[in-house]
């Protein structure tokens, strides 16, 4: 499946600016955000500097830390798997980053069906 990203610019942890692909889906219940990083990055890209991402896409998105929910989208066709990368929030400060494959394929499917088209996305900005 090929799904639509944003390239948008953040800082990462060195103060480097990095495009990641980033794609904001909001439920009832939680407000995603996919990040995927370009293909010729290693798949370390954003667990490097996973907290500043998460900081900057709170903020970015104006999101309460009660309904953010970051997943990772790494690979490519057949080879794509989903992280979903879990913090302890100080006030909107993310801390303690770690991440976990989505491996249930019912869950997996959820989460891709949140990427398709007609899903509510608020726009990107830059």
């Amino acid at each position: 499946m090929d799904f639509r990203f944003t390239n948008i610019s953040l800082e990462n942890r060195l103060g480097q600016i990095i495009g990641l692909g980033v794609s904001y889906v909001f439920t009832e219940a939680r407000d995603y955000v996919f990040v995927t990083a370009p293909a010729q990055q290693a798949s370390s890209l954003v667990g490097k500097s996973a907290e500043h991402f998460a900081f900057q896409l709170l903020r970015r998105f104006e999101l309460d830390t009660k309904r953010f929910v970051m997943i990772e989208l790494r690979g490519t066709g057949d080879n794509q798997s989903l992280w979903r990368w879990r913090f302890e929030w100080v006030g909107e400060s993310p801390l303690s980053a770690r991440c976990e494959e989505v491996s249930s394929p019912t869950q997996r499917q959820q989460l891709l069906n949140l990427l398709e088209p007609d899903t509510p996305k608020k726009v990107v900005g830059s």
